[in-house]
């Protein structure tokens, strides 16, 4: 058994085998950090888009209270007028 081992045919095929192993293993690391490096990219601007939506909603909040208070104004004044109907 130990002489099959040593022999330089076996050798050889573990080496190969060795080699690649180790290529395949580099290349799904290179895969997977492109696939990464997407992700990040998918990530910011899905984060981008979020704070854009919330400046948004800030601005139509802020012109909707403003809105509100105009309506009220109004509202008080229309009521504080006499009734020329009658």
């Amino acid at each position: 058994m130990e002489d099959l081992i040593l022999q330089p045919v076996i050798q050889y095929g573990f080496l190969g085998f060795s080699i690649v192993l180790l290529c395949i293993i580099v290349w799904l690391i290179r895969r997977l950090l492109a696939v990464l490096d997407a992700t990040n990219r998918v990530i910011d601007t899905n984060t981008d888009a979020i704070r854009d939506l919330n400046s948004t909603t800030a601005t139509l909040i802020n012109m909707t209270s403003d809105l509100l208070k105009l309506n009220r104004s109004l509202h008080d004044k229309i009521i504080s007028r006499p009734c020329i109907a009658g």
